[in-house]
């Protein structure tokens, strides 16, 4: 159980930030790696507009909480080894993996074939291009490089495509946190005379990793709903 609580920890407004301001630039690009070549459920989006806005925040030192030149020089790079390792698991692992049962830690799903399926039906709207499209949607941006592998996509293909949604996803999640503040600013300080982002970034990383996450929680939560239904038709058979 104090396993599963950290990990459910880490998916917190809470968690994503003392991560952020503990680790530094090395746990940020190590999740962002995790998240797109083969663990789903972590908070890439929130986290990286989270990082833009604590680059464009300056600390008591007068230097900005995170550097955004690193941030977009070293970030990408990892979602494109992240997206590299996918491609080589669905090539490894091959068709089988459409047998594969659902794979759960502590009931928090890893693999589960609904995450596939959706992937397929991105593929079918998108074709390669879903390498890149898939980056902005949860879970697809984990499984679009293994179905990758799986259909034996093109290594050219696939590498200039996964080097293009590399840059382009983290760059666009980066610069909407970093251009966030002092367009929010002047705006609450018309409401809140004397607020300064400075003081109250908590809050507002809390507000939007609480937004970030609402579409990871609803496919949770209508996976379990369509579970319990399907044990209960079950049972009344």
């Amino acid at each position: 159980m104090v396993i599963l609580e950290k990990l459910l920890w880490i998916l917190s407004p809470e968690g994503i930030q003392q991560i952020i301001q503990a680790g530094g630039l090395p746990i940020i690009c190590l999740i962002i790696f995790a998240e797109t070549g083969f663990f789903a459920l972590l908070p890439g989006d929130s986290m990286l507009v989270l990082c833009g806005m604590f680059a464009a925040t300056k600390g008591a030192n007068g230097e900005p909480l995170l550097p955004l030149p690193w941030l977009m020089a070293l970030v990408p790079i990892f979602g494109i080894l992240g997206d590299q390792v996918g491609f080589w698991l669905g090539t490894f692992v091959g068709k089988p993996i459409y047998k594969w049962k659902d794979i759960y830690l502590w009931k928090i799903p890893l693999f589960k074939q609904a995450y596939l399926r959706k992937t397929e039906s991105f593929y079918a709207r998108w074709g390669s291009f879903t390498i890149v499209a898939g980056r902005w949607v949860p879970f697809v941006r984990t499984f679009a490089p293994i179905v990758a592998g799986l259909i034996h996509m093109r290594f050219v293909t696939f590498i200039a495509f996964n080097i293009i949604g590399a840059f382009s996803w983290v760059w666009s999640m980066l610069l909407a946190g970093y251009l966030l503040p002092p367009i929010i600013e002047p705006v609450i300080q018309k409401v809140w005379p004397g607020f300064t982002l400075a003081e109250h970034i908590d809050k507002i990383a809390i507000g939007i990793v609480f937004v970030s996450l609402l579409p990871i929680l609803h496919t949770l939560w209508k996976e379990r709903q369509e579970t319990q239904k399907a044990q209960s038709s079950c049972a009344e058979k």
